[in-house]
């Protein structure tokens, strides 16, 4: 079953690739992560429902690989733009740290709604499902949101250009001409 997860996630990247490049990356980043929020809300909201002999449960959390696995296309190579040249190492580094506090954010968020004392490895139980399930995919429309409302577009637009813009102090516009003479 797991295969059909992974195959998913590959065809997620590629249409992520695609569409951050077509629609750009802050619509994307947007779309996907509401999709995988969506999806994630729908399979704890139905995660006792069978359409014949195939779990509901099942074929959103297919879903919601699709979405999870298309985010890693856009937010990489977005985190790579939107640093200026002199900070884009350490940029880099700084936004995958603080992505990494979702590696404890999640499990202790999790225990805490599961009620387990266990924080490390929470057990979950049916009824926990929906409320956990909710807590993930409020994180999912936390990016999606951060995309829309704090990102700015990078699609169409070079490394060079990027740069200059986020080097210019706030409130000087750039001269179009100083900048052809350059």
């Amino acid at each position: 079953m797991m295969i059909w997860v992974g195959i998913l996630g590959i065809i997620g990247r590629l249409l992520a690739s695609w569409m951050s490049d077509t629609v750009g990356r802050c619509y994307s980043g947007f779309l996907i992560g509401m999709g995988g929020a969506v999806a994630m809300a729908l399979a704890g909201y139905w995660h006792d429902v069978c359409i014949g002999t195939v779990s509901v449960f099942f074929l959103f959390i297919m879903a919601q690989r699709f979405f999870g696995d298309a985010s890693y296309a856009i937010i990489g190579s977005y985190i790579a733009e939107v640093w200026p040249n002199r900070l884009r190492a350490s940029g880099m580094g700084f936004s995958y740290g603080i992505g990494n506090l979702g590696k404890i954010i999640g499990p202790l968020g999790l225990a805490l709604i599961v009620g387990s004392s266990d924080y490390v490895s929470p057990k979950v139980v049916p009824s926990a499902l929906f409320p956990a399930l909710l807590f993930l995919a409020f994180w999912y429309a936390q990016a999606a949101l951060m995309f829309l409302l704090v990102g700015f577009e990078t699609k169409g637009r070079s490394i060079e250009e990027i740069n200059r813009t986020l080097d210019t102090p706030a409130g000087v516009a750039l001269d179009p001409v100083r900048l052809l003479a350059q």
